[in-house]
């Protein structure tokens, strides 16, 4: 909910809220006081939901004009207007005037049609291919980012914002770090373009200092932390850069490198290309795609001998963090600002050599009745999946239908598969942790009935990820049989608890920013086909098989797994088909929609703070829309460590 310091609006209605409920809507205000400030938020209430309110921005221009689209709650009850206290004008009693209106499909697939033509063509591909659940979830999602501002706009409103900050005095710090700065090898006019810019920094303890000889100031007895800034030649820090940087070494000893977002100034002075990163991710890093130029390290934390001037910058922190997670810090705000397009300074990771021992791995699968979905997942296992050792539990929940019987007979009369019945109604979190007790092996592979590999070598890349002993559990590259993108990881807090990541994009239409193609650490993966440990499942609880039959039981493990201390990472190299439905809706009956809403209000009452700050998705984007959307009123901009 808001802060009680907030001011809040009461958005009129002209008729019951139930007329507004899963349907889009447009919101209109006239602000002419300011009472709103730049970036007011849409408290969307929700009627026997947790989290009861749900929250959107958007921009109000100069003129006191704002307008928001959205598509609004099924449980929607009610709305009001939270004021961007950062911007607005308290010395006024002008009330703003506010309206809104349903709109039908018509009229805001015409608005679409006109504003977004390009996703208005894709969401018509995704209906020639039959996918209509996927073009109905796009196509809300593309009402949702209707209010998204364009990044000129978005860039004035947090300037504002920024310039009603009142930062804490540098001179109050416990310590006053100092920088060394190296400017990257460039032309007279671009390095000249740099030091325009350290010129205009509010923290002055800062000498410049050819990279080759940096490391030889390397005192870690030294009275202040020592740190060390890489720049490439044309780049231009913003003002407060070295000082929000800074400032978290200045209250920690243990932080060994902090970063920031960036963006790139074009030829006229224009900011464009926004790249808001998220935090600390060592496989992104270490491939490249993750830029750090601009970031700040500890001298002290660097070991000797290294090449500070070539060595890529994802290596250097590496090195410097030295394995200890919740050492390197992001910085979710635009500090750097590149003359010319970020350029890879590493090739993309190869896969390690095949391991001397085959992975031995149980492997379970709840299912009932569908023979045509059980039977291509096992023959998936025993004929199309290589290098691994299997031990294959079925999980009977009552099936009845005599070919998905037969089939269980078969395989289980040959030794290939073990059936344990699991009687009553379907209980996900049951039937796994009754395989994982009945498992002979410690790697644990939770499977899906549907799913069905697409690489014979999947499995032993898997299981790969899981060699790292840091890493507590790894998931796969989703597809459905349409070749869209069902599982990319998973995205806390988006809609409420959780969505997929990229869910329903296709792998070729770089909507992704190139992440579908990069191995990375995430908060979440999906049980789906899901890889972990037998001994980290028992020391963690396994799944809540009495509040969480059904529904975000692999968020509440990942999150247990998380809190344990273990990594979990998404690998595109692990590809898998996933036969889920596409083309028909959810089953949205009152019996279903009331277990879904206490199993959201369980997860979210467990886990809400870290829902609402997934490390993995920077602050600056939508958790509403799809995900690069930008968000006109950023969530908390606080330095952040993935830990």
């Amino acid at each position: 909910m808001a802060e009680a310091s907030q001011v809040e609006f009461k958005v009129p209605l002209k008729a019951a809220p139930g007329a507004y409920a899963d349907r889009p809507v447009v919101l209109t205000v006239k602000d002419p006081g300011h009472r709103l400030g730049l970036r007011p938020r849409l408290a969307l209430h929700r009627k026997g939901r947790v989290p009861a309110t749900v929250f959107r921005s958007f921009l109000v221009n100069s003129k006191g004009r704002g307008r928001f689209y959205g598509w609004l709650p099924v449980q929607f009850e009610g709305a009001t207007l939270v004021a961007d206290d950062a911007t607005a004008e308290i010395s006024t009693d002008v009330t703003p005037e506010i309206n809104v209106r349903r709109l039908s499909l018509l009229e805001i697939g015409t608005i679409l049609a006109l504003r977004r033509p390009l996703f208005i063509l894709r969401i018509l591909r995704l209906l020639m291919a039959r996918n209509v659940k996927g073009a109905t979830f796009r196509f809300a999602r593309q009402v949702d980012a209707l209010s998204a501002p364009s990044y000129d706009e978005w860039i004035d409103a947090q300037q504002a914002a920024e310039r009603a900050e009142v930062p804490d005095a540098p001179g109050d710090w416990p310590t006053k770090p100092f920088v060394f700065v190296s400017i990257g090898r460039g032309t007279e006019e671009a390095v000249a373009e740099t030091r325009a810019s350290l010129a205009t920094q509010t923290w002055r303890d800062y000498a410049e200092m050819p990279a080759s000889e940096v490391a030889g100031m390397n005192d870690g007895n030294a009275a202040r932390p020592q740190l060390w800034i890489r720049i490439p030649a044309g780049a231009r820090l913003a003002p407060r850069a070295l000082e929000r940087l800074a400032r978290p070494f200045a209250f920690s000893s243990s932080v060994a490198a902090v970063y920031s977002d960036e963006d790139r100034v074009n030829k006229r002075g224009r900011r464009i290309d926004p790249f808001f990163k998220p935090a600390w991710n060592p496989p992104l890093a270490q491939s490249g795609w993750l830029p750090l130029d601009g970031a700040l390290v500890r001298l002290a934390d660097l070991p000797e001998g290294l090449d500070l001037e070539k060595m890529p910058l994802g290596e250097v922190i590496a090195k410097a963090a030295k394995g200890r997670r919740g050492a390197v810090l992001h910085v979710p705000r635009v500090l750097l600002h590149r003359d010319a397009p970020y350029q890879r300074t590493m090739r993309p990771v190869q896969l390690k050599a095949d391991a001397a021992e085959v992975p031995k791995v149980s492997v379970i699968i709840p299912t009932r009745d569908r023979a045509d979905l059980l039977e291509a997942c096992l023959k998936g296992l025993f004929e199309s999946t290589e290098g691994a050792d299997l031990d294959v539990i079925v999980i009977d929940n009552d099936s009845s239908d005599p070919a998905a019987l037969a089939l269980m007979g078969r395989y289980e009369k040959a030794g290939r598969i073990r059936r344990l019945p699991l009687p009553g109604a379907f209980n996900f979190s049951r039937a796994c942790n009754l395989g994982v007790e009945a498992s002979r092996h410690e790697l644990i592979l939770l499977l899906n009935n549907d799913v069905e590999p697409l690489r014979r070598d999947w499995l032993t890349n898997l299981s790969r990820e899981l060699d790292d002993p840091d890493v507590g559990t790894a998931g796969s590259l989703l597809l459905f049989p349409d070749g869209y993108i069902q599982h990319g990881g998973v995205t806390l807090g988006a809609g409420t608890v959780a969505r997929h990541s990229f869910h329903f994009l296709h792998p070729q239409s770089r909507e992704d920013n190139g992440l579908l193609q990069e191995c990375r650490e995430v908060s979440v993966v999906t049980a789906a086909c899901l890889l972990t440990r037998k001994s980290l499942w028992m020391q963690t609880g396994g799944m809540d098989e009495v509040n969480l039959t059904v529904a975000f039981n692999d968020v509440d493990y990942c999150l247990k797994v998380r809190q344990a201390g273990f990594r979990i990472t998404w690998t595109p190299d692990s590809a898998m088909l996933h036969r889920e439905s596409v083309s028909r809706g959810a089953d949205n009956t009152p019996e279903k929609l009331r277990r879904f809403a206490r199993e959201e209000q369980t997860v979210y009452q467990r886990w809400g703070d870290i829902l609402r700050n997934d490390p993995y998705h920077n602050p600056n984007l939508s958790l509403i829309a799809e995900d690069f959307v930008l968000e006109a009123r950023p969530r908390d901009l606080s330095p952040r460590s993935s830990r």
